[in-house]
């Protein structure tokens, strides 16, 4: 999960004395595989939104289940992947749905997160995906992997395995969250979706920066819509959007204070009638996508960043943008 930058040093084998772990998150950290390997949960906020997600768990009697499998994963980036899950529940919950039945069926035997419900509409089937920072390493299309010197693909591969954020090791590149967290919904998600109800992906990333807020997230995510990038050297990458009804992309982030949940939905024009996401629910996803906005035009207010900068001429790009006509 991101941590906020401070001068304190976390524990390497554990959380810091100073952090109180509410009792579910001690439970879950108790026993497990991954502990020790990282500071987790290494700050206050953090240890405090944990515990409101677990007992979110509990009080849908997911928690003994969700600790069982959580405490058998090795690594913190499964650990990481199965929180990630978890929130996506959890955010949904506090904006009102309620969750109907967990890993519910949908194409085949296939099964998703979670059935959810907002009000009396129709029941969404959920499924959740975690973009993570490692994914990033390496290129997108296996044609371009193939082409990596030995060398170039060892010093990726090791920094996979590397924590996320090195001591005094500034790195930097070009940005392509969108595009990667795309990639992982078309690969790992659209096989689940049946084409008989509404179905909803939430991506919950972890990418080195967040595909949230990013300029043309929503122009790029329909054109992946209309036109998915299907890697012709995968012959599992075959996949199309017509059953999805739309991604909520959703962030969490401190800045020292509480965890906030940033959130970006682009709904999808393409979806096939049954599968497309209820009125209301399209409704309340954009309302929360605008009070993101509101929150980072506050906090960067009267700032020239390069993506603010992007942004303003990015208004030129969406308004000139020509797709196909759903309705023709």
């Amino acid at each position: 999960m991101p941590q906020q930058q401070s001068s304190r040093v976390p524990s390497p084998l554990g959380p810091p004395s100073d952090v109180n772990i509410g009792p579910l998150t001690r439970s879950l950290i108790a026993g497990a595989k991954w502990q020790g390997h990282d500071a987790f949960p290494a700050w206050q906020n953090w240890a405090d939104d944990v515990e409101s997600v677990m007992a979110f768990l509990a009080n849908n009697n997911r928690f003994d289940h969700f600790r069982c499998l959580i405490q058998k994963t090795r690594t913190a980036q499964h650990r990481d992947a199965m929180l990630a899950e978890a929130r996506g529940g959890f955010y949904l919950q506090r904006n009102g749905f309620k969750v109907l039945e967990w890993e519910p069926i949908g194409e085949g035997t296939a099964r998703g997160e979670a059935l959810v419900q907002l009000g009396e509409s129709p029941a969404i089937f959920v499924e959740v995906k975690q973009p993570s920072w490692q994914g990033e390493h390496l290129p997108l299309m296996i044609a371009d992997q193939r082409r990596l010197s030995p060398e170039n693909r060892a010093a990726r591969l090791a920094r996979m395995k590397q924590p996320r954020f090195l001591p005094n090791v500034c790195e930097g590149g070009a940005v392509g969250s969108h595009h990667f967290s795309m990639s992982v919904v078309r690969r790992n998600a659209l096989h689940k979706f049946s084409a008989s109800q509404p179905n909803l992906v939430i991506v919950v990333d972890e990418c080195n920066v967040t595909p949230v807020g990013l300029p043309a997230l929503a122009h790029y995510v329909q054109s992946e819509f209309f036109q998915p990038a299907h890697d012709p050297s995968d012959p599992e990458d075959r996949y199309t959007y017509e059953r999805l009804g739309g991604v909520l992309f959703l962030n969490t982030v401190s800045f020292g204070v509480d965890v906030e949940y940033n959130v970006e939905f682009v709904a999808n024009p393409y979806v096939l009638a049954p599968c497309a996401l209820p009125k209301e629910v399209v409704s309340i996803f954009e309302t929360l996508t605008a009070d993101t906005d509101r929150r980072e035009e506050l906090r960067h207010a009267g700032s020239n960043s390069f993506f603010r900068a992007l942004m303003n001429r990015d208004t030129s790009i969406t308004q000139t943008a020509v797709y196909p006509d759903p309705q023709l």
